[in-house]
């Protein structure tokens, strides 16, 4: 299955507290409450790791994302959305919505870097609990259904904070417990 979608992307989906969601699957359960960086764990799965940009640009954010987002509905906002790869296969579909006041300081010039690569990188962001949510393929454009699972979190820094939601793609190594990581 191919990713056939183009930016915007969005995610219109229901949010839900993980602790009022079944996940029968241990890897998956394990990918979606993973704490450290994403980026960080799909290079270690691969060989050969690749972000493909599908765009960043000034655009409003869904109501249930500006919701979180500190309840400041006039801030500008820029939402940028990737597709992590590994071994030439898209895993991740990234959206973040993130305040035009760090895309103009912390996280200017992003670019092709991953996004996880300067926040984990920086102890003044604070990260939120995680959301999750389930939703079919053919919603991100793909042609075959499939169950795919997502989360979200948010990261404050200051009074701003921004959004970064990861959906898990059909050839994601967290549908596959042969790529389980072993927890010290």
């Amino acid at each position: 299955m191919s990713f056939n979608a183009t930016f915007p992307v969005g995610l219109p989906v229901t949010w839900l507290n993980p602790q009022g969601v079944h996940i029968g699957d241990g890897c998956l359960k394990d990918w979606l409450l993973d704490t450290g960086s994403l980026t960080e764990r799909v290079q270690s799965q691969c060989t050969h790791f690749s972000l493909e940009l599908l765009g960043q640009q000034p655009l409003v954010p869904h109501n249930n994302e500006l919701a979180i987002l500190s309840g400041n509905e006039t801030s500008h906002y820029q939402v940028r959305e990737i597709l992590l790869c590994g071994d030439n296969n898209p895993w991740v579909f990234a959206r973040s919505v993130i305040p035009q006041s760090f895309v103009d300081a912390e996280l200017s010039n992003l670019g092709r870097e991953p996004l996880g690569k300067r926040i984990f990188n920086d102890s003044r962001f604070a990260r939120s609990t995680f959301e999750i949510c389930s939703l079919d393929a053919l919603e991100l454009g793909f042609s075959k259904s499939a169950t795919l699972w997502g989360r979200r979190s948010k990261f404050t820094l200051g009074q701003q904070s921004m959004i970064v939601a990861e959906i898990f793609l059909p050839n994601s190594p967290a549908y596959n417990a042969a790529y389980a990581v072993e927890k010290t």
